[in-house]
């Protein structure tokens, strides 16, 4: 840990919005670069945030709100985690040292935070097809303004983005896609249009071939010609065109004139890209090439390290005294023992392979694909890819496991129900980022309990610790017979050691279990004559439920199970807790109440409990209300939420002195 020297920002001082950089010289540009990328490595070893993909857009940045003019002009950013630049020039800069933080800035855009945001942005793939429907309103409202897309060649190859390319080529809309091309998402990018943009940046023949072309046919302009030779040479320039092999070719083909590429990072020649397009009404692509972490060497030499970044984490820019102590060993998270698990499995399951759209950083899956290269498949940012893949894979004798986000999930639940539950097929799924994480609205894994539940065939899970998700994966990929979630936090794993598995243990083994069986962790049946409440917490509320009933202060123990399938319901525990005379069920889950885990139990017991019990049974469910959670520490927004043990003790308190 280090305090990094604050550097001089006297240029970044003098600008409280983009209208002083259209004051500004080219030369005054690139210093202003410099400090705003000193700027951004300071505030982010004390706050965290996406560093190296904001470092990258720099100049691209300055040139934008150089020619543009905001909020007029719409600039829609793919992802947004790459417009730390964006705000600072657009009024924040005063805010930047709040990013991410409770109550701060957003690590994302967004409206509601400035005017300058022209829409919400958290997911990949999104600005081309909202640039495209921007453009429609404004046409259609006789409105004069320039909508741009900016998006980079990660995001271009999720299906969404192509779709749009393909539509706006067709109708010929006024938009402008600024393509970003550092090679680089969360993940190293691949697939053919990442080959094919490779390709464009090695050769520069396209712009060699299209300039002397435009610069023959403008000497001619002064020759007396017959029609017959223009139509000819017309004719020369097309085939030219066409037979090369020309990098933007692709792009013109569906009608989208290209420029490029250029230098991303050569500020006055970016500016020059824009004001040659400015004024054109057909749809154009510029396209720029930039080095994903510039400016800062560890991020230039590990872009996907310092893809996103936690507080305190990066190293000295300039030689500084730093504390030489051994680090402490990382803790394991649910992503590392799931990823171990698949591979302890794929040892001895030779039809195993893995699929992660993008995120094999981010979800550890890159240490299966070193283990097993040719069974591991990364499909880049597509999502619907990957889960209908993994549908064929399945029906055609493999054991395919996606690896992918909870809210990554959302885009693919289509493919979910259309190609893998119709068929009951054996694909399992680890939900990694299931719950609240710090990154907000966009990001918040609280949907899948409600949305995977109610779809037939499937087998919804969360394990309580690091051992239960080994076992359970292990079952899934030994015994499925259909399609299986299992849904994990981003936290780090109860029960797991920084050198150990998931038992602090190398000896350990998984072993196969019945993950649809409940178990009661704690708690007498009958206490002095009284049935005491019944906490049903599932996944990862159950450590904090445990806690929580420690904090309790009463003769009344509730009874804590530990409810590990959301889907399908135990029915046999809870028809035996019924008999025994309980008729208070408390529900806890780290997902949204609307048709999640506790209204499952609510639906069970309003049909079945009444045939075991002489009243009906209540079921008092605590789980994230109806509502969008913003960003913030995890710890923070579980007690926003009425997840911390705090809050869970409070109300299952109020709960136990009301039935007394």
């Amino acid at each position: 840990m280090h305090t990094l020297t604050k550097q001089p920002t006297s240029f970044l001082d003098a600008i409280t919005g983009p209208a002083e950089l259209k004051q500004m010289s080219v030369e005054d540009l690139q210093k202003l670069a410099g400090e705003i990328r000193q700027e951004i490595v300071s505030s982010l070893s004390r706050t965290g945030g996406h560093l190296a993909s904001n470092l990258g857009v720099v100049e691209i940045t300055l040139a934008l709100h150089r020619v543009f003019n905001t909020p007029k002009d719409q600039i829609l950013w793919d992802v947004g985690h790459q417009a730390y630049v964006h705000k600072m020039l657009t009024g924040r800069r005063h805010k930047f040292g709040t990013l991410r933080q409770f109550k701060g800035l957003s690590g994302f855009v967004t409206p509601v935070e400035s005017e300058h945001d022209a829409f919400v942005a958290g997911h990949s793939s999104t600005s081309v097809s909202l640039a495209v429907g921007m453009a429609i309103a404004r046409d259609h409202l006789k409105l004069d303004h320039k909508v741009i897309a900016v998006i980079g060649d990660g995001g271009l190859t999720g299906g969404m983005a192509l779709e749009a390319i393909n539509h706006l080529g067709h109708i010929q809309k006024n938009v402008l896609i600024v393509l970003n091309d550092n090679e680089m998402s969360i993940s190293e990018n691949t697939g053919g249009l990442a080959l094919y943009m490779k390709r464009i940046k090695e050769t520069f023949f396209y712009r060699d071939i299209k300039e002397k072309l435009d610069s023959i046919e403008g000497s001619l302009d002064k020759v007396q010609l017959t029609a017959g030779i223009w139509d000819m040479i017309l004719e020369v320039k097309k085939q030219a065109k066409e037979r090369f092999d020309t990098p933007g070719i692709v792009f013109e083909k569906l009608g989208i004139n290209y420029s490029g590429p250029i230098d991303g990072h050569d500020v006055s020649a970016v500016i020059k890209a824009f004001e040659s397009v400015k004024d054109n009404s057909a749809p154009q692509i510029v396209h720029l090439i930039t080095c994903k972490g510039k400016g800062y060497q560890p991020a230039e030499d590990d872009s996907i390290k310092y893809h996103g970044v936690p507080a305190f984490s990066l190293e000295p820019q300039l030689s500084e005294k730093v504390d030489a102590s051994a680090p402490k060993p990382k803790a394991k998270t649910y992503s590392d023992i799931f990823t171990q698990a698949l591979i302890d499995v794929a040892k001895d399951e030779p039809n195993l392979v893995a699929i992660t759209p993008a995120t094999a950083e981010g979800s550890g899956l890159v240490k299966f694909g070193k283990a097993y290269p040719e069974r591991f498949f990364d499909v880049a940012i597509c999502e619907q890819h990957a889960v209908t893949m993994a549908a064929g894979m399945a029906k055609a004798g493999l054991k395919p496991v996606v690896s992918i986000y909870s809210t990554f999930l959302q885009r693919a639940m289509d493919q979910v129900i259309h190609d893998v539950a119709i068929l009951n097929l054996p694909v399992v799924f680890g939900v990694d980022r299931g719950g609240l994480v710090e990154d907000g609205e966009t990001h918040q894994g609280v949907f899948d309990i409600a949305f995977l539940r109610s779809v037939p065939n499937f087998t919804v899970l969360a394990p309580k610790d690091a051992a239960e998700l080994r076992d359970m994966v292990f079952t899934a990929v030994k015994e499925s017979k259909g399609p299986v979630a299992i849904r994990f936090p981003r936290d780090k794993a109860i029960g797991a050691t920084a050198d150990g598995d998931a038992n602090g243990s190398h000896s350990s083994k998984p072993r196969l279990i019945d993950p649809t069986k409940w178990e009661i962790l704690s708690g007498e049946k009958s206490n002095n004559g009284q049935k005491p409440p019944v906490v049903l917490a599932f996944g990862a509320m159950v450590d904090v439920s445990r806690q929580a009933l420690e904090l309790i202060e009463s003769e009344v123990k509730p009874v804590l199970v530990n409810a590990r399938s959301a889907k399908p319901l135990d029915v046999n525990l809870l028809n035996e807790l019924l008999r025994d005379g309980h008729d208070t069920f408390i529900t806890v889950e780290e997902g949204c109440l609307s048709g999640g885990f506790g209204a499952a139990v609510l639906e069970w017991m309003s049909t079945a409990g009444l045939e075991i019990s002489n009243t009906m049974p209540r079921v008092l469910p605590i789980a994230i209300p109806d509502q969008f959670v913003e960003h913030g520490a995890r710890a923070i927004l579980l007690d926003l939420n009425g997840l911390s043990k705090e809050k869970i003790a409070q109300r299952i308190t109020k709960i136990i002195t009301k039935r007394t």
